[in-house]
């Protein structure tokens, strides 16, 4: 978990989180300018009302009040008018800003590479991308400019009361101002470590969520719904705990505050009543304008520790997406070389592979597949045959050897230029909560209807498509939870052929389907890999016997390599899992 450094605020990632409001640069300006106004309109109400009692009510002045009467309710209206202006700004900057962050984060996220999403929580991510990002709006609308707005209200009337009342008994009623600064330091350092301590049991609580709803299946399969439910009650309880401690520092804090308040009032009462019933120059008026100022005094100095409390939760959140933006070390590699017209002719030459140091994948892996060529790659589990895939798309790097298409190392390449070129089947098709069209263009306008329908005619899965109740437009649910293993893997098949990619890859995406299916499957393999380079995956042997060169992989090395006939008369590898597989299923 990402953490905010020691200070108890950073200037540093303050002016960065800044930087984002330039382009509202005119917003920000007005909003600024509304709270000086604000600031010079609520401290002229108290010398108003000073005014109304001495000068209209005690020397009985009817005309006087009215006209001071008419002014300040003028005020308040102006006022009221001057708070909808600055909140609706201010709350308008912060989300103009939120929804640019958002973009660039999102934008970010998906330039990493997957070894980042292998050891990052998803769910941690989501807190990242959404509640994190929306509590920065609040640096905008609630932090800063509302800080900066009570700092500029606060001197102000500091100055007014100095210069409109008796100084002496200004500095009398405000002489509990250092305690409150004391209490105030006190607070503003103490809710800091809890606000992290939210925030990060806020991401844990988001990440156990997510995992495990998406894996309810298991949990309930297993009877694992007691135990599981153990480790959320823990969390949900460290979750508890962060907020309660945060709650001890506002509930020690704000009674302090208001014990201030009042002993300032009392000071004020004191000192102004002895002063006038000795005959001073304290007025029923000017002593009524002091407690109002006081109580005005103190309302923004109790909500400026929560106004900084706020900017901190912005702040602690800031430096966790910023982090995020800030990482280069996980961004995709990727070429500047473009090919254009994609022949698809694949070398590998003495390609080592490792996810993790001294945990080798592949070992000296050296194939060639010819444009046109139709290449099945078969072994065990854990063979290293998935590993080739990622190790060919670029999902990951390969530390050794070399990597070309068409000639041209792959680390030149500019992969997503590649990837529109080559469509890849996984075993584990992923289909997301929108229509069959959808999942299959992938937002691609530029596909018909009749194109797709006569796509999936040819690849012979039309009948399927036309059973599901609506067709094209029949929402999938998330994940494709509604369809079968082997429906979801017709729909991979046929976004794969509807592109009409000059690469093929299939991984593994023929090992969880029935005889059905693979009787579709098998039509469609024979349209799909006709005239065009294709490299296959599977377990089931039965699905690449038409393979013009089959490769058999074992501990991430290459044993055998030939047609289906060949390998069958060597009784070697192959042999054996061809065997094993025929007398299995027997």
């Amino acid at each position: 978990m990402s953490q905010v450094g020691g200070k108890a605020f950073d200037f540093k990632l303050f002016l960065k989180v800044m930087a984002y409001a330039k382009p509202y640069r005119s917003l920000f300006i007005f909003s600024v300018i509304l709270t000086v106004v604000l600031g010079a309109l609520g401290t002229a109400r108290p010398i108003l009302i000073r005014s109304v009692i001495d000068d209209a009510i005690l020397q009985v002045n009817a005309p006087e009040l009215v006209r001071l009467m008419i002014l300040l309710v003028g005020l308040l209206v102006a006022e009221a008018l001057g708070q909808f202006g600055f909140m609706y700004a201010a709350n308008w900057l912060g989300q103009s800003i939120i929804k640019d962050i958002r973009i660039e984060l999102y934008d970010r996220l998906q330039t990493f590479k997957l070894g980042f999403y292998d050891r990052t929580p998803i769910g941690q991510l989501v807190t990242r991308v959404v509640s994190d990002i929306e509590t920065i709006s609040q640096i905008f609308s609630q932090g800063i400019l509302v800080i900066f707005g009570d700092l500029f209200r606060i001197a102000v009337m500091l100055g007014a009361m100095f210069f409109f009342f008796n100084p002496v008994l200004v500095l009398v009623s405000l002489s509990v101002i250092p305690i409150l600064f004391i209490a105030t330091r006190w607070f503003q350092r103490g809710i800091k470590g809890a606000f992290q301590q939210v925030r990060t049991e806020v991401s844990n609580l988001n990440t156990f969520v997510q995992e495990h709803l998406s894996g309810m299946a298991i949990v309930q399969a297993f009877g694992r719904e007691q135990q599981e439910m153990d480790k959320f009650m823990k969390i949900n309880d460290r979750h508890r705990q962060a907020n309660i401690k945060s709650i001890f520092y506002y509930a020690l804090f704000f009674p302090i505050i208001e014990v201030l308040s009042a002993m300032s009032i009392g000071l004020a009462v004191w000192y102004g009543g002895m002063n006038a019933a000795t005959g001073g120059s304290v007025t029923i008026g000017e002593l009524t304008a002091i407690i109002i100022f006081i109580g005005m005094l103190f309302r923004p100095l109790r909500q400026l520790a929560d106004r900084f409390n706020t900017l901190q939760m912005g702040m602690v959140a800031s430096e966790r997406v910023l982090k995020l933006l800030n990482n280069h070390e996980d961004i995709e590699a990727n070429g500047m070389k473009i090919i254009q017209d994609l022949q698809g002719e694949i070398s590998f030459q003495n390609v080592h592979f490792s996810y993790n140091k001294d945990e080798p994948i592949l070992r000296d892996v050296s194939f060639e597949v010819a444009k046109g060529e139709t290449v099945a790659i078969v072994g065990a589990t854990g063979a290293g045959k998935s590993t080739i895939i990622s190790a060919l798309m670029g999902f990951y790097p390969y530390s050794e050897g070399s990597i070309t298409i068409d000639g041209v190392e792959l680390k030149d390449i500019d992969v997503h230029a590649l990837r529109q070129q080559v469509a890849l089947v996984l075993q584990d098709v992923f289909l997301f909560s929108d229509s069959v069209r959808s999942n299959v263009v992938l937002g691609d306008q530029h596909i018909t209807d009749e194109q797709l329908l006569k796509a999936a005619e040819t690849i012979g899965i039309a009948e399927f498509i036309d059973e599901l109740p609506g067709g094209l437009d029949y929402n999938v649910q998330e994940r494709g939870g509604v369809l079968s293993a082997g429906q979801r893997q017709l729909l991979a098949f046929l976004r794969a052929y509807i592109t009409q990619p000059k690469v093929l890859i299939l991984d593994e995406a023929t090992s969880s389907i029935d005889s059905h299916t693979e009787e579709l499957i098998q039509r469609a393999l024979m349209a799909l890999t006709k005239d065009r380079t294709s490299v296959i995956i599977a377990h089931r042997l039965s699905t690449i016997q038409h393979a013009d060169r089959i490769i058999v992989l074992d501990k991430g090395q290459i044993v055998e390599v030939g047609s289906h006939q060949v390998l069958l008369e060597k009784e070697g590898a192959y042999f054996n899992l061809y065997e094993k597989q025929f007398a299995s299923e027997a």
